[in-house]
């Protein structure tokens, strides 16, 4: 199998392109997941060790009130320890709600038949989610992706999540290929930020809730409808 070289390059991808890693919720799936439940109940619970509420809205990202809350610890001078079972704490609250309605899910349209494509033509796929490996694994189950993915990386794994690029560079490691044959994808400015941070391509989907112009200005190289344009654009570009 060859790529199109010349291609790659003029639209801002790499020119080898090895392995695609896409987000989860709201790229290959439809999130079943009440973020806004998760995140209410997790700042109630930063609420009950003392801190001032008010410091924390539902309508922040996850990513914000998570970092907001674990600064503040440090600057309170919260024990490294504390600091630590505090945050798994958090996380089982997180996990909790996202397993509520995993058996729900469904898949986006397009999506199979796009991961089946890529490794045929010897594309490695990745998943890299903010959401517990529990909930991935049952939701790509259910799916039917799980045997069309070579590798995931979770909120919970060893490494730290999206958008910190350590999450990023730990599943290219566990995929067998370089930062550079890469492109990362999915519906969301994190992903787009998580992409930048690593320095690699994104490639944005409007399967989520944030419109086209967002994921543009967040630096995507191109921004499709969903995985079913995607595919074609695909079937365009490799062998």
């Amino acid at each position: 199998m060859k790529h199109r070289k010349a291609d790659w390059q003029r639209d801002g991808l790499p020119s080898t392109l090895r392995a695609v890693i896409f987000d989860l919720d709201d790229t290959l799936v439809v999130s079943t997941v009440n973020f806004g439940k998760f995140k209410t109940l997790v700042i109630d619970r930063i609420a009950s060790w003392g801190d001032q509420r008010e410091l924390y809205s539902p309508s922040e990202t996850i990513v914000r009130i998570m970092n907001r809350c674990e600064a503040r610890m440090r600057d309170q001078g919260t024990s490294e320890p504390e600091i630590k079972s505090r945050l798994a704490e958090l996380d089982r609250i997180m996990d909790e709600v996202e397993l509520e309605h995993v058996d729900e899910t469904q898949t986006i349209e397009g999506a199979r038949e796009l991961l089946d494509f890529l490794r045929d033509r010897g594309i490695k796929v990745g998943v890299l989610t903010r959401g517990c490996q529990e909930y991935a694994s049952r939701a790509m189950r259910r799916t039917g992706l799980l045997g069309l993915v070579d590798a995931c990386e979770c909120r919970n794994s060893e490494a730290k999540p999206k958008p910190n690029p350590e999450s990023y560079q730990r599943l290219a490691s566990a995929l067998g290929v370089s930062l550079d044959e890469t492109v990362f994808v999915g519906d969301h400015a994190i992903d787009a930020q998580c992409a930048a941070n690593a320095g690699v391509p994104f490639i944005g989907v409007l399967t989520g809730d944030v419109p086209r112009d967002e994921l543009m200005n967040a630096g995507s190289v191109m921004v499709f409808r969903d995985a079913k344009e995607m595919l074609d654009w695909f079937r365009s570009k490799v062998a």
